[in-house]
């Protein structure tokens, strides 16, 4: 039974990418803390994705017992995708890192809010602990915030050097809060999330490629080695852990990058089949969702919580309708002309009626027929420029899943696809969004499979012999090796300050 765990989310590394980083010596920590333990493949069927992958490894379920594809869901009878919480999970998978008696858990840059709402930022601690029988979420304060009104990673256009730049500033900050959370607080689980990684590995995923094979390239190469080793610094702040008996560090990537060429949205093939209506823009809106929208949302102003505190039926629309022009997502959907939609990179969901409040589409042999059509023209369709067929598999969501959550993920979804192609922000949509499209800046896809490690003194047995993993099997693993039974849950999840 480990008496303190360290699970450390690297997602976007693979085995096949971390041998020449650790041969060029880019990874001396990394490479100490596999030198030590227990190394093997980890895969997963689920959408590669750091919001995918971090609700099963929190639950020990996948998707058909939580409703999540890809880090949300979109409940019937509601067009609005929810974004996973502590919350939600807790309610539906008492499991895992999520209900433990014995211990506190705190979640260092986890992408899951402990209740609706925004993703907390990169550096957020949040402690998860039973109190009085409940289930709490607390907010830490972090040692550091971004200075006002710097640009973070990802947001908008900036020159490549400045964006590894704060994207190592960015490491830095997790690597202080990573510190003090072990060297200060005695939680028994410490689970860490590394999302410069997965952003810098999709930006510059060939530049990473090249500056590791010795070849010049757009003069990022020390950047990048900087970028590794603050990474790599932040892993070293979990090797003292190591050498304590009962102490086990998990590494954990459900994903890899390889090189990406196109891009296909989803959304925008929906609406050249004639299945996905979209409605003329208004005088003001385009303004309202591309301006107020963003400003709205990061004031923490959220539809769902307005119009909570509005009884009247009629007011209730008002915010709907209002909730519908200031989406960016979902704007300018016509869902009285929409037969089927996605809201998510990989799922396609049809608009049926008695599920959806403004469904088009017939239940039983018509929802069928229409999800056959697009299925068959998925797989059929052809990228003009490579002459290749991007998709090829997919699946209905009962060929995959099964579970009291099954009626929540999309109809359809596009299981597999070609090597070289991404599937697009399922947001970008608009009447003249192409299909097809080059996917700058980003050079990589993620891919599965990754990697995981245990690492520790001593190693219990059961992890002893190396085998390739899936997600649900390592949470777990990860659940035996700290020898404690899940707790029923009770009440509400209150979010502490």
């Amino acid at each position: 039974m480990a008496s303190h765990l360290v699970l450390l989310g690297l997602g976007g590394l693979s085995l096949e990418l971390l041998d020449p980083l650790i041969h060029n010596g880019w990874l001396p920590n990394l490479e100490f803390l596999m030198g030590r333990g227990v190394v093997g493949s980890l895969s997963s069927d689920l959408p590669p994705y750091a919001a995918t992958e971090w609700t099963t490894l929190l639950t020990g379920e996948g998707p058909g017992t939580t409703g999540f594809l890809e880090g949300s869901r979109k409940t019937p009878g509601s067009y609005f995708p929810e974004v996973a919480s502590l919350r939600a999970l807790a309610r539906r998978s008492p499991r895992s890192l999520l209900a433990r008696n014995s211990h506190e858990t705190v979640l260092v840059g986890v992408p899951i809010p402990p209740a609706p709402g925004p993703r907390p930022p990169e550096e957020a601690v949040q402690l998860l602990r039973w109190q009085g029988g409940r289930f709490s979420v607390h907010s830490l304060p972090r040692p550091s915030d971004p200075e006002e009104g710097e640009k973070l990673p990802g947001s908008g256009e900036e020159d490549s050097g400045s964006f590894v730049e704060r994207a190592t500033r960015r490491m830095v900050a997790l690597s202080v809060s990573m510190a003090r959370v072990l060297r200060e607080s005695g939680p028994r689980v410490v689970a860490i999330h590394f999302s410069g990684l997965d952003r810098i590995l999709s930006r510059y995923h060939r530049d990473v490629v090249s500056a590791l094979l010795g070849r010049s390239g757009r003069g990022l190469e020390d950047p990048l080695r900087q970028f590794f080793r603050a990474f790599d610094d932040a892993v070293g702040t979990a090797l003292d852990l190591t050498k304590k008996p009962g102490s086990l560090v998990v590494l954990a990537s459900a994903h890899g990058f390889s090189p990406v060429r196109r891009a296909l949205n989803l959304n925008a093939f929906l609406l050249a089949e004639g299945h996905l209506g979209l409605r003329p823009e208004a005088g003001g809106e385009s303004v309202l969702r591309e301006v107020a929208a963003p400003v709205l949302r990061s004031m923490k102003i959220e539809r769902t919580r307005v119009k909570r505190l509005l009884s009247r039926s009629r007011l209730k629309e008002v915010v709907d309708r209002t909730g519908a022009l200031l989406s960016s997502e979902i704007g300018l959907f016509d869902w009285g002309r929409t037969r089927a939609f996605a809201l998510s990179r990989t799922g396609i969901t049809l608009n049926v009626r008695g599920v959806e409040s403004k469904g088009t589409v017939n239940p039983g042999p018509e929802e069928r027929e229409l999800g056959e059509r697009i299925r068959r023209s998925l797989l059929d369709l052809v990228d003009p420029v490579t002459g290749k067929r991007p998709v090829r598999e997919v699946m209905w969501r009962e060929e995959l899943f099964e579970g009291p959550g099954l009626p929540e993920l999309p109809h359809l979804i596009v299981r597999d696809f070609e090597p070289d192609f991404s599937l697009e922000d399922w947001r970008n949509v608009s009447p003249g969004v192409a299909i097809f499209s080059d996917p700058l800046p980003r050079t990589g896809t993620p891919r599965s499979p990754g990697f995981y490690c245990f690492s520790g003194r001593p190693l219990p047995e059961a992890l002893r012999l190396p085998r390739p993993l899936t997600l649900v099997e390592l949470s777990g693993m990860i659940l035996s090796a700290l020898g404690t039974s899940p707790l029923p849950l009770s009440g509400e999840i209150p979010q502490g300050s």
